[in-house]
């Protein structure tokens, strides 16, 4: 399954992105090393904000706490839906 990747742009990034997210400057995190919210997350799943919250332990994905926020890191929401490939 061609699965869409996972837009991560914005303002003040240096850079262009290549086919794989990454920018071509050096030190700059972007890409796959992008955390996402958990709304950012349900937006690219197409699920409720709830979903993701109720489900992201049973499907495995790494979670960051950063502060009261969940955050996802962009590769490991990808490398899940890949391997939710049929």
């Amino acid at each position: 399954m061609e699965g869409k990747r996972l837009a991560h742009g914005g303002e003040g990034e240096r850079g262009s992105a290549d086919r794989s997210g990454r920018t071509g400057s050096k030190g700059s995190v972007g890409g796959s090393n992008r955390l996402l919210s958990v709304q950012e997350v349900a937006d690219y799943l197409g699920v409720p904000k709830k979903t993701v919250y109720a489900c992201w332990r049973s499907w495995g994905l790494h979670v960051y706490k950063v502060g009261r926020h969940l955050k996802f890191r962009q590769r490991h929401v990808e490398d899940w839906l890949d391997d939710q490939e049929v």
